[in-house]
């Protein structure tokens, strides 16, 4: 997939808040003096910190009003990424601890046309809402008109005031209260239109606005798909997407609304295809076979294989995965060490390829009783990164 559909929904938002910073950037460590910024703004980029040596991954605090009129303005014109990724659940070894395991999946190249990154691991705390960590990538930033790769966030000289969106640009997270959230892409089979919800007296939001809005709102499951009833889901430039939200109790489902109806699915793992349908095909670009159905028979729980891709990804999680069930449990729970789970995402890593969504950028554990996450970037499993909620 290319990055136009991205383009087409959010580069009106992007612009429109460039427009609105009027004055040009004053020159410090790096600029951000966009007009638009307030006083807590201005406080949260300036705690924007390099964790990694190579400057794909920074941590932000955002002790800032990022549900203000000003976002919301433009959020209606707000939309999502390409991207492909892996998700499964799993409980730890002693059964105590529920994990959300899961792989981001995009391309990114610098304006050498070298394979670059720029994550960055945000702090959220909003006012009367739950807190959570979470990530996201913020080389979409890019489509505001600079650049925006490794190393650029304390570079000096590259402005970081759109940064304040990055709350709206996670692809995962985790809140207080253990409910996790992750978008994933899905293809949209020919003949059928993406989502474009328009129910009257509801507001219509892309995927990853919805996503923040969980992280902020919600604790448990049931919660999260409430919330997602009230809301219009649309599509962006012709590009849709699935949720898959997990909390404490160990409940895990799949948002996805093909037809424009919302389906809730229950399941411990997830890629790139509907999830609630059972109408897969093999896939094919340029009339070459890339990928076969792949669909797993014997297994404990049941999975459906509708239209998409990552049919082989799932296989391999799933098959990893059934090893570990403990059919003492009720439910044939699945319990498995930190490090067993971490082996099974590298499993489903993805080399950069003739895709634009098959390229690993991070590794990610979300553990939710520990309200805590651990972190490997770009398939290097020998230097984890710590993250919690504080």
């Amino acid at each position: 997939m290319k990055k136009t559909g991205f383009v087409l929904a959010a580069l009106a938002l992007l612009i429109a808040l460039v427009a609105l910073s009027g004055a040009a950037c004053a020159q410090n460590a790096n600029p951000h003096a966009a007009e638009w910024l307030d006083e807590a703004m201005t406080a949260s980029l300036e705690t924007i910190k390099r964790v990694d040596d190579a400057g794909i991954f920074y941590k932000m605090t955002c002790d800032y009003d990022y549900d203000n009129p000003l976002f919301q303005t433009l959020l209606g014109k707000f939309g999502q990424y390409d991207a492909g990724c892996s998700a499964f659940t799993t409980w730890n070894e002693t059964g105590d601890c529920f994990l959300t395991a899961r792989n981001y999946d995009y391309r990114h190249t610098d304006p050498n046309g070298a394979y670059t990154g720029l994550n960055v691991a945000l702090h959220c705390a909003p006012e009367g809402k739950y807190k959570s960590i979470g990530i996201a990538d913020a080389c979409w930033l890019s489509l505001a008109g600079g650049a925006y790769y490794a190393g650029v966030l304390d570079d000096g000289t590259t402005d970081t005031s759109l940064a304040v969106l990055l709350p709206y640009l996670c692809v995962d997270g985790l809140n207080e209260k253990g409910v996790s959230v992750s978008i994933l892409k899905l293809d949209v089979k020919e003949g059928e239109t993406p989502v474009d919800q328009q129910e009257p007296g509801k507001v219509a939001i892309g995927h990853s606005v919805l996503a923040r809005y969980i992280l902020d709102n919600c604790a448990t499951v049931e919660e999260a798909v409430a919330l997602a009833k009230e809301y219009n889901i649309r599509n962006t430039g012709g590009m849709d997407f699935h949720l898959f939200v997990t909390d404490a109790t160990g409940a895990s489902v799949v948002l996805e609304w093909r037809y424009n109806q919302l389906t809730v699915t229950d399941t411990n793992a997830v890629t790139n295809y509907y999830v609630g349908y059972d109408d897969a095909e093999d896939r094919y670009k340029d009339g070459v076979c890339t990928e076969k159905v792949t669909p797993l028979g014997n297994t404990v729980r049941e999975y459906h294989y509708g239209y998409g891709h990552g049919y082989h990804r799932l296989t391999g999680i799933v098959s990893a995965v059934e090893r570990y069930l403990d059919f003492t449990q009720e439910g044939y729970m699945t319990k498995m060490t930190p490090a067993q789970a971490m082996k099974i995402l590298s499993v489903a890593a993805q080399d950069p390829g003739t895709e634009a969504t098959s390229m690993t950028q991070y590794s990610v554990i979300y553990n939710a009783q520990d309200a805590s996450a651990t972190v490997w970037l770009q398939q290097d499993y020998t230097t984890p990164y710590s993250l919690t909620i504080e």
